[in-house]
């Protein structure tokens, strides 16, 4: 019988996701999918693939336990755009090894985390192994952009959430445990002037020159309402994107700005934005002749779970127990218990995660916990350690076991 933990498997295994092209957009995580299921089918799994549109697909697979605890494992299937040649020395879907690491997009972010989850349930359904609850797999479409396959999860199965106990993230965070993220709130402002000749400037209304006054008031109020949070950190405000003007002589009558903000608590989305629009119709008073618009991107609520959680606890232990294993080279012989606690903290990610779709509004207990490094996300020539990705097999499959625990015979 083939060990799916074993590196002849796995890291195979982790290859072929990585060589298939899920770089979104489009997307096309279909493909992935229907691998997944035949990869699930040879070892006798069942698996549910549902469309999310044409070419995109969510799959879902169950490990039946008895009782009525559940535990979610969620990865998603996309990856951002691959990097030109010139950016990087490895081709972005060729999962090449070298120096005990894999090349390629999505290495870390994050479909080794994805494979390690699935290997980690099909492991227990390979040895038999019965939990004390239902271990569900979901593999979902589009994070990178709009979360749409979790969110057509959330609305598909929104009577499912509130029986589910736990739900663990594998994105990206160098085998750490980590409780939660930032929000973050997308807006996009346009600003719309009058335009004219370039060579009479007096008789246009310069939108370009005008969202200058809306930039600098967005830094200004951002140091108004900014917050620390010990685990999370601080909230921030970036304008990312500019779009304005026609051409040289011509007065540009309309400019578009991006803002990207994170949010930590106590920061609430809905007054946020409020503020935002006060403070732009105080510059329309002074300014009528031009005219705002505000439109939301994306809003993802922050993700916390209180590090005394059980899912929390246990995953610290497990991680605690494994880097003793790796230091001494052997086994870990000590009991299970206080002594295997790791007293690291807990940390906080930079990124938001599809656990703020599915966390039933912050009543589920998420972790974050995957083998890739945050760092390499997005970046050309991303890899992922090989062993780090064969421990998180392991570490997934001994948090399901602990935490759903083991029917009784």
């Amino acid at each position: 019988m083939i060990n799916v933990r074993n590196r002849g498997f796995a890291v195979p295994f982790l290859q072929r996701l990585i060589q298939v092209n899920t770089c979104n957009p489009p997307g096309n995580e279909h493909k992935l999918s229907l691998l997944l299921q035949d990869e699930l089918r040879e070892l006798g799994i069942t698996s549910s693939i549902s469309n999310v549109e044409q070419g995109r697909s969510n799959l879902e697979a169950v490990i039946a336990g008895s009782g009525t605890r559940k535990l979610m494992f969620c990865g998603h299937l996309d990856t951002v755009s691959p990097w030109s040649a010139a950016a990087g020395s490895y081709p972005p879907h060729g999962a090449v090894i070298e120096g005990g690491r894999m090349y390629g997009r999505g290495t870390s972010d994050m479909k080794s985390g994805l494979a390690a989850m699935l290997l980690a349930a099909a492991s227990l359904h390979q040895d038999g192994i019965r939990l004390a609850g239902d271990l569900v797999f979901l593999a979902t479409a589009g994070e990178e952009v709009d979360s749409c396959g979790a969110r057509l999860y959330a609305e598909q199965h929104r009577h499912d959430l509130p029986e589910l106990d736990g739900l663990v993230i594998g994105e990206p965070t160098g085998s750490r445990v980590a409780v939660g993220h930032k929000g973050a709130l997308w807006l996009r402002i346009s600003l719309f002037g009058r335009s004219a000749h370039g060579s009479m400037p007096q008789l246009g209304l310069n939108a370009v020159e005008g969202m200058m006054e809306v930039i600098a008031l967005l830094h200004r109020h951002a140091l108004e309402w900014q917050a620390t949070d010990p685990v999370l950190g601080s909230s921030s405000l970036s304008v990312n994107k500019i779009t304005g003007g026609v051409q040289t002589n011509v007065v540009p009558d309309q400019c578009t700005i991006d803002v990207d903000i994170r949010t930590v608590p106590p920061l609430a989305h809905g007054p946020l934005l409020r503020e935002i629009e006060d403070k732009l119709q105080e510059i329309q008073r002074l300014h009528p002749d031009y005219r705002y618009q505000v439109d939301q991107l994306l809003d993802r609520s922050v993700v916390y779970t209180d590090p005394g959680q059980r899912l929390i606890t246990t995953a610290l232990e497990i991680a605690a127990q494994q880097r003793r294993q790796g230091q001494a080279g052997g086994p870990d012989e000590e009991a299970e218990g206080d002594a295997a606690i790791d007293v690291t903290p807990v940390q906080g990610v930079p990124y938001y995660t599809d656990g703020s779709v599915l966390h039933d509004n912050g009543r589920l207990p998420v972790l974050i916990y995957g083998p890739g490094d945050h760092r390499l996300a997005h970046q050309p020539d991303e890899w992922v350690d090989i062993e780090a990705f064969l421990e998180s097999i392991d570490f997934y499959r001994e948090l399901a076991i602990r935490f759903l625990g083991k029917a009784e015979e």
